[in-house]
């Protein structure tokens, strides 16, 4: 929902500049009200800014933690397509109720834009209740072949040789943190009944403020990765430009190309289509040239290998933007902007997709604070995109402001090359570090 009403507010932007422009207000100061966070423009009263911030720490925790949860119940090898599926249906969905918008505020006016959200999230908020489990649980230690199978508190896995295992158990109690379930014998678990799944609350953790502040630290320490920092980045300038271009196909279409405003809202059909595209993109080719990359390295993959896939999306990102910078304009077609913003949604997509997936993988000793991590912050720094595209457009105009875009978004992605070098270097920078500090706490 949070990235349905950042996005989704094009196709009603007309109202905004109706009601609010003949009271002074600039074309940029609506918009800025909707970039922090467009909830304010439906309250229209900077009273309600606190509640309009309220909204937007609740929608980053969701977002960050729904493909936290997602990591919890899946394995490793499966991540790839059920991300695809999370964002490809997050994104098709929220289109969907966009292309909506506009039938809407013509005919019941733009305050039922955001009822239609509130009824959505209520729907949700039922159904998450429901039917949505707890997917953070205990699991015991499993030995298995020789080794130990232990998941620590942040939901890491670890395999373990019999012979160190006892080691590292010590450290975890010499650590404060115990592994779940490892005085608890096999037959001691019972089944839990769906009552007592739902139950909003749980026992609570021997020391809960210790794992708060260590989730903190591994989190930080998260953004010493080049590869967390350029999953970040990457994820950033997608979703900056694409709320960019959902806040001027408003005035492209009606003013430039002479659209009735009620239908304003079907060019949100091309966000289906590109969630679609995306999500097919990154299956059915991006996740076998995976794994013929780690075929060649004689069948060991590694998470670089998911930046490979990257290549495609950001040609088709920079290639879009242009188009729409340049369509944007009187004396082109319609079908330019059009293609432009279909197109760039494949891209958003599988941008989305790979970033996460690359996030889960790219460090390995604490994935879950990691994958947060670049989630959360692709929110925080998009922002920055966004905000300055409306005064570049005001003073250069849409080819000008979109070109300089595009070029930021191919500088980003061209990081790549050297995050796929210097990641690995860091994996084992790390690892090595933690061992000795293991070591040395061990003696």
């Amino acid at each position: 929902m949070g990235l349905s009403i950042a996005s989704g507010l094009g196709a009603i932007l007309h109202e905004f500049f109706a009601m609010y422009g003949p009271q002074g207000y600039s074309s940029e100061d609506i918009i800025l009200l909707i970039t922090i966070p467009t909830l304010c423009i439906g309250l229209g009263n900077y009273i309600i800014l606190p509640l309009a911030l309220a909204y937007g720490l609740a929608t980053g925790a969701s977002e960050s933690l729904l493909p936290l949860m997602l990591t919890e119940v899946t394995f490793l090898h499966e991540r790839s397509k059920i991300f695809g599926l999370y964002w490809m249906a997050q994104n098709a969905i929220s289109s969907t109720i966009n292309l909506t918008s506009s039938y809407l505020n013509h005919d019941l006016g733009w305050r039922w834009d955001y009822w239609v959200f509130v009824i959505t999230v209520a729907v949700g908020l039922v159904i998450a209740f429901f039917f949505a489990f707890e997917t953070q649980f205990t699991r015991q230690p499993e030995s298995l072949d020789g080794q130990v199978i232990i998941t620590d508190e942040f939901g890491v896995t670890r395999v373990i040789p019999d012979s160190e295992a006892q080691v590292y158990l010590e450290e975890m109690d010499r650590s404060g943190l115990t592994a779940p379930g490892a005085n608890q014998a096999t037959d001691s678990f019972e089944r839990k009944s769906y009552l007592q799944r739902i139950k909003p609350w749980s026992t609570p953790h021997p020391q809960p403020m210790r794992v708060m502040v260590l989730s903190w630290k591994h989190m930080a320490e998260s953004f010493s990765s080049p590869g967390v920092i350029y999953a970040v980045l990457t994820s950033s300038i997608t979703l900056g430009c694409g709320v960019g271009m959902s806040l001027t196909y408003n005035t492209v279409l009606v003013t430039n190309y002479h659209w009735k405003s009620d239908n304003v809202g079907l060019i949100n059909v091309g966000g289906v289509i590109g969630a679609v595209l995306g999500m097919l993109f990154c299956t059915f080719v991006g996740n076998p040239l995976v794994m013929y990359l780690a075929r060649r390295n004689r069948g060991v993959h590694i998470p670089e290998h998911h930046l490979v896939v990257l290549a495609l999306p950001a040609i088709a990102g920079v290639g879009m933007l242009l188009l729409y910078g340049y369509t944007a304009s009187r004396g082109y077609t319609w079908w330019g902007s059009y293609i432009g913003w279909t197109i760039f949604q494949y891209s958003f997509t599988s941008v989305l997709i790979i970033s996460t997936s690359f996030a889960s993988e790219a460090a390995p000793k604490h994935p879950g604070p990691a994958l947060v991590v670049v989630v959360g912050t692709k929110n925080v720094v998009s922002f920055g995109v966004t905000y300055g595209l409306t005064p570049m457009v005001e003073k250069w105009g849409y080819q000008t402001a979109f070109g300089v875009l595009a070029g930021i978004f191919g500088f980003i992605f061209l990081l790549g090359v050297p995050v796929y070098l210097l990641n690995p270097r860091w994996r084992a920078y790390m690892s090595e570090r933690e061992s000795r500090t293991e070591n040395h706490v061990g003696t």
